[in-house]
């Protein structure tokens, strides 16, 4: 997603140091999940909202073959020097058609804000997928995001980079009718008496489980599973994530 973001343009060059991540570590949990369905190495996978490309690289590294999608041509520069195959796209409407064992997307669901446009992501995760195919997402949980942003609105990280120090901050103001999140951030960026900045506000709309059942539904999947995290042993309600990981049945595929 863009939209004039500097963590997704100007600033993409530190996404990666700045959304700190065990991405070896969830990549180790997924694609243990991936087998256990049936979705082996040498499968396809379709890494929609891919950023940087560092989650298909690490799928990669288990054997799987991982195409990257996203919208933003600053984030997928960098995961194109990586090496990362990538597709300019959108997830409501995904250049792809049914050629996918699996779809990951995580995160970038919180930026889809309309009920129409979720659907519509839905439909096209389906529509990418393989009968039998796996997805698996996750979103911010309303209910535990609503008490962690309550009790700590502001998140602050500082690092040194190669063109200096940078410090990223975002101020999070809730909207519980809507279950959105009402997020200024900025970028400075200080090397010397040289100082850099950027500011975004911007909503994103956070999820439930009731809701991901009903879209995966309509969408034509089956058999989901919900956890608190990438991990066997996360349940729900212990973070401010929801993982879903379902499968598209085969024949399926609504309108």
């Amino acid at each position: 997603m863009t939209g004039g973001r500097p963590f997704y343009g100007s600033f993409a060059w530190a996404y990666d140091l700045l959304a700190d991540r065990p991405v070896e570590e969830e990549c180790a949990y997924i694609a243990g999940v991936l087998g256990g369905l049936g979705v082996s190495a040498g499968a396809r996978i379709l890494d929609a909202g891919c950023a940087t490309g560092r989650y298909a690289l690490a799928l990669e590294a288990h054997g799987y073959r991982a195409t990257g999608v996203d919208r933003s041509p600053d984030l997928l520069a960098v995961a194109r020097r990586r090496g990362v195959r990538v597709v300019a796209g959108d997830l409501v409407a995904l250049p792809v058609r049914r050629v996918y064992g699996a779809v990951l997307c995580r995160g970038v669901l919180n930026d889809v804000l309309e009920d129409d446009d979720r659907r519509a992501a839905f439909r096209a995760f389906a529509g990418a997928l393989a009968d039998g195919g796996a997805l698996v997402l996750d979103v911010r949980d309303w209910e535990q995001t609503l008490q962690r942003k309550t009790a700590d609105p502001v998140h602050l990280r500082t690092v040194e980079t190669a063109q200096g120090r940078l410090t990223f901050r975002s101020e999070t103001r809730l909207d519980p009718p809507s279950r959105q999140m009402l997020i200024a951030e900025r970028h400075t960026l200080e090397r010397g008496c040289d100082v850099r900045s950027g500011s975004h506000d911007f909503v994103m709309r956070c999820w439930t489980r009731a809701e991901l059942a009903e879209r995966l539904a309509e969408a034509g999947f089956a058999g989901a599973e919900y956890r608190g995290g990438y991990g066997a042993n996360v349940p729900l309600g212990a973070t401010d994530r929801i993982v879903a990981v379902a499968l598209r049945r085969p024949g399926i595929l609504r309108p």
